[in-house]
């Protein structure tokens, strides 16, 4: 494996891992523009892991690993489709606004917890819950402040052990 160091625009080294080992075919400038490539599919990992708590398994196999993983991918595309004519709706509002308001993912990802059985299995028609759920998306943005700058407080060890060994996941 290779270290490739590489100095991000804030002036702080981050140190990255690959296994690209050829310097002449990979040079280490080149990681830096790779680097905020990945960004994305990195902030996609901390969504799954955070705002959908993909992290406290629903069981002790392998077998329940896998199916929490992939019912939490599945649940991240089903709220990325549906969510898809809100930023429309929102750009209209955003002119009025002093600050652009996206979709909040945080609540249209428990919005559509809340209804996910409702419209895989429900009476109700999914077109119907479908509505609902892209009118609930439009109706609750949340604001962005590019210039804000909330103090963040280093995590309690003993609080994150006792949420790890004892807060149990809700099975979807």
């Amino acid at each position: 494996m290779r270290f490739v160091s590489v100095r991000l625009p804030t002036g702080e080294l981050e140190v990255l891992v690959t296994s690209l080992l050829d310097e002449t075919t990979y040079p280490t400038d080149d990681f830096l523009e790779l680097y905020h490539c990945r960004w994305g599919h990195e902030t996609y990992y901390g969504r799954l892991k955070g705002r959908l708590d993909l992290e406290p398994w629903s069981g002790e196999t392998e077998a329940a690993g896998r199916q929490d993983f992939w019912a939490t991918v599945f649940l991240a595309n089903v709220e990325s489709v549906l969510s898809q004519p809100a930023p429309a709706q929102l750009q209209r509002l955003s002119a009025t606004r002093q600050h652009p308001v996206p979709v909040n993912r945080a609540d249209s990802f428990h919005a559509l917890k809340a209804r996910v059985l409702d419209l895989l299995a429900g009476d109700t028609p999914a077109e119907d819950v479908i509505r609902q759920l892209q009118q609930w998306f439009a109706a609750h943005p949340v604001s962005v402040r590019p210039e804000r700058q909330a103090p963040r407080r280093a995590p309690s060890l003993a609080r994150s052990y006792q949420f790890q060994r004892h807060v149990r996941k809700a099975v979807y």
